[in-house]
């Protein structure tokens, strides 16, 4: 059995619930997933845990708040990693420079020698950065 609608009542509409939507340039459509350690997660936890936010969003309000160009160093140019694998090898012809003065042997001419381009590469190194 139904009950009769009074004569001067209304009919109902359906309302329109829930959030108004944001146009599709502000919409988040994009997921990327994260790898992150045992540390890290427990760390991430306790942040949103303490600011009672989710996960993604304590990632998105730092990464947001940091100039990334600032914090991320652009990959060296081939000339960098030559003259950076130049300044190793030098470091290792030291390091044995080094360990024969300490048996007793004069390796005077031999660490001038390696100190003098180590020097010259560091000024090379030092004036493409500036």
């Amino acid at each position: 059995m139904t009950t009769p609608e009074p004569p001067d009542s209304i009919p109902h509409r359906p309302r329109k619930g829930g959030r108004k939507a944001s146009p599709l340039a502000q919409k988040q459509r994009h997921v990327v997933s994260v790898r992150l350690t045992d540390a890290e997660h427990e760390r991430l936890t306790t942040e949103a845990d303490r600011y009672q936010l989710s996960q993604g969003e304590v990632l998105r309000s730092v990464w947001l708040k940091q100039d990334t160009a600032a914090k991320l160093q652009a990959p060296p140019t081939p000339e960098q990693a030559r003259q950076l694998a130049q300044l190793a090898g030098m470091a290792a012809n030291l390091n044995q420079l080094t360990k024969l003065a300490h048996l007793g042997q004069d390796q005077r001419t031999g660490a001038t020698t390696v100190l003098g381009q180590m020097h010259h590469l560091l000024k090379r190194l030092a004036g493409e950065g500036s």
